[in-house]
């Protein structure tokens, strides 16, 4: 009869903290972007993106939305994108002409053929980095497509700043990218319901500024 009761006493003490830990929201990761060179400003270096990886190397979810990458007066639209790894990328020809869309970015290659107006193909860049995409017909054409590991990304904008929300609980590496700049790297952990403030310099080479909470 003791040991009922106590497992009674037991489990009506866990509840509360089963509830506390299930009504946990996601945090939010804010910050602000700073060049170290002189006279550059962030919206020089377009596009400057921030992104999150799980410290434990684990993926992120992919979403289901696809992305998409247009082909429309002999362009790319948009000509910068950011994806999820595994995410699929759906590239509709609304032009009169046709197009043939292709990347030699490794290990993310891939070629999709030559298709006409009306037609959409589609495909999945499995592994995080930089695709440099063009079209084999239309030597002008060209776009950018950064996968990032984890759907917790944004563009950093003119200002410096940048919010990454609904990002669960746990540690992660944060990064930022920027073409023909160093990345930098910044430990940082996000609690729940939380904001993770953030201050980094990029460009100065390891001696960079980087500061946090």
């Amino acid at each position: 009869m003791r040991t009922l009761l106590l497992a009674s006493l037991l489990a009506v003490t866990a509840l509360p903290a089963a509830a506390a830990a299930a009504a946990a929201g996601p945090g939010r990761v804010e910050g602000r972007v700073e060049l170290a060179v002189e006279g550059l400003a962030p919206t020089d270096v377009w596009p400057l993106v921030a992104y999150l990886e799980r410290a434990d190397g684990r993926a992120g979810p992919v979403p289901e939305q696809p992305a998409v990458l247009r082909q429309d007066h002999a362009r790319f639209d948009p000509g910068f994108m950011i994806v999820t790894a595994g995410q699929r990328i759906d590239m509709p020809n609304e032009d009169a002409i046709y197009h043939n869309v292709f990347s030699y970015s490794r290990p993310n290659d891939f070629d999709l053929g030559i298709y006409p107006r009306g037609e959409s193909r589609s495909v999945r860049l499995e592994h995080p980095g930089f695709v440099e995409v063009y079209c084999s017909i239309h030597e002008n054409m060209n776009a950018g497509i950064l996968v990032a590991p984890t759907p917790w990304h944004t563009i950093v904008a003119g200002d410096g700043s940048f919010a990454i929300d609904r990002v669960p609980p746990g540690r992660y590496r944060l990064r930022v990218w920027a073409w023909e700049l160093p990345e930098t790297v910044r430990p940082l952990e996000v609690r729940p319901d939380t904001a993770a403030s953030v201050a980094l310099t990029i460009g100065a080479g390891p001696g960079a500024r980087d500061s946090g909470p």
